[in-house]
């Protein structure tokens, strides 16, 4: 037993590791000095390396190769089977390969915001390409390693088991599906009256507004908080969870949804089994199923009727604001607007996943070899036009917008659709357990709705793969038809 209690206490210090980084991470996306950006690489750098070489040294094969020999309870036997894909993962790759990728990555999201701002790709374009290349070096190991294609090894980071032909045949079936269902929502949202809102509603305000609807929901203020940030993500580190957002004054209530989307990522991490903190086991079951509880949240819940009720009347008398665009049909109406939009992170659900398929299409391509850096805004253009039907004029709306493939997280897009198919498929199943679901959200009541999420799929970690979870609660693996049905309920 001795044996698996040193993976234990080894997989522990390489978690409180990947902790201090992403506290690090949060401080450098919020509020570290702009001229601290080649200290932090370095220091992001060095703890990468830090825990890459604890958990790929020969010392911890060899340990798991005895583990295997031991009669373990079922957890521990599951938390060793996570340790050894870690370390599979983790050991092809050089510790002097990670610590250029945590480094290069670093300066090139540094740049990427002054390109964003400026809306000048070629600012940055140097600086992604040597991190492109690095990430091919990687992507072409571990496609090796495990016997697949480069891009796939790539999306495995994210979601263990994932196939790339699988998810393109999944996104081909959802573009028939959708292509044709947008223009037809348009026309009929186009009779449908609507009030924009004419109160001004400043940032301080929609920061009150989300930390108070957050504080509802079932958000622990003392165990994370709000920042402003240009890309809005949910970072930081176990039971300390940091969530931004970035406030538009033209449009107050895009603040509110991002907020809602990180709210969702964060009562996972939050609601995670504490016994198994800084175990691979204890760990969140990969980005499908993070992405899976985000939009849930965000879609399946916030963007509802019975949440505009509950939104309205807050609206109202939390916060005086009187308007006639707080009405719940109205707020409704907005929420569900449908529209071909350039960029993703304020898109609609029903055009979202063209959003994400252009992403797919490109990742392939990039690590395909058929792209050039330097071609990528007119690809991305191009490929823009085809799904769209638009055209680009600035590379803001375009190939800027996303901070990942500048943070070198390339093969993290497809999770976000793959996650809003499984958040349909949990909403079906968890609208069927909980009948007065509708009536509690619009009286602020949300405890029923977390317990239901913490017992059937936040506290089962990464003890069951996503499709066992989904079996477990919907007694179904992964199928696009519960997103289907949803999507044509809503809106048509």
């Amino acid at each position: 037993m001795k044996t698996y209690l040193k993976l234990k206490e080894i997989f522990n210090e390489a978690s409180l590791t990947s902790d201090i980084a992403g506290i690090l991470h949060w401080d450098m996306a919020t509020m570290m000095p702009s001229s601290s950006r080649d200290q932090r690489s370095d220091q992001l750098a060095y703890l990468s390396k830090l825990s890459h070489s604890k958990i790929s040294s020969s010392e911890v094969g060899d340990l798991i190769e005895d583990s295997k020999n031991l009669y373990l309870n079922n957890s521990d036997q599951k938390n060793l089977n996570e340790m050894d894909r870690e370390y599979k993962l983790a050991s092809a790759i050089p510790t002097e390969l990670v610590e250029k990728i945590t480094k290069s990555s670093a300066k090139c999201e540094g740049v990427w915001q002054e390109a964003r701002e400026k809306s000048d790709f070629n600012l940055v374009k140097k600086y992604l390409e040597e991190l492109i290349h690095l990430t091919k070096e990687e992507a072409n190991i571990l496609g090796e390693t495990f016997k697949v294609s480069p891009y796939e090894a790539l999306i495995n980071k994210f979601e263990p088991s994932s196939e790339e032909n699988k998810i393109s045949e999944v996104f081909d079936d959802l573009q028939k599906f959708l292509t044709p269902l947008i223009d037809k929502i348009i026309d009929k949202q186009k009779k449908e009256e609507t009030f924009q809102f004419e109160t001004s509603i400043d940032e301080e305000k929609q920061k009150n507004i989300s930390e108070y609807i957050m504080k509802q929901i079932g958000f622990d203020f003392t165990r994370g908080r709000l920042d402003k940030s240009v890309h809005p993500f949910c970072g930081g580190s176990a039971n300390d969870v940091r969530i931004t957002t970035r406030y538009n004054n033209e449009n107050p209530f895009s603040s509110l949804d991002g907020v809602m989307h990180e709210t969702g990522h964060a009562l996972y991490e939050l609601n995670l089994p504490k016994d198994w903190m800084h175990q691979p086991a204890g760990k969140s079951r990969g980005m499908a199923m993070h992405e899976s509880q985000s939009l849930l949240i965000e879609m399946q819940i916030t963007r509802s009727l019975a949440f505009k009720k509950f939104l309205s009347n807050t609206l109202n008398k939390k916060f005086s604001i009187k308007d006639k665009a707080t009405n719940p049909d109205n707020l409704y109406k907005l929420g569900t607007r449908v529209n071909k939009s350039f960029i993703r992170v304020e898109s609609d659900e029903v055009t979202y996943p063209l959003h994400i398929i252009l992403r797919f299409n490109l990742e392939r391509k990039i690590f395909n070899n058929e792209i050039n850096i330097a071609d990528i805004p007119d690809a991305w253009n191009d490929e823009f036009n085809r799904l769209f039907n638009l055209s680009i004029n600035k590379d803001t709306d375009g190939c800027l917008q996303d901070i990942h493939w500048f943070a070198g997280l390339f093969g993290y897009f497809p999770t976000y659709s793959l996650g809003a198919l499984t958040a349909a498929q949990f909403a079906s199943q968890l609208r069927t357990d909980q009948k007065e679901l509708d009536q509690e959200i619009e009286n602020g009541e949300f405890s029923n709705l977390v317990n239901w999420l913490k017992k059937n799929i936040h506290e089962k970690a990464s003890f069951f793969s996503t499709n066992e979870v989904l079996e477990q609660v919907t007694k179904s693996p992964l199928n696009a038809k519960y997103f289907k049905e949803y999507i044509t309920n809503r809106y048509l």
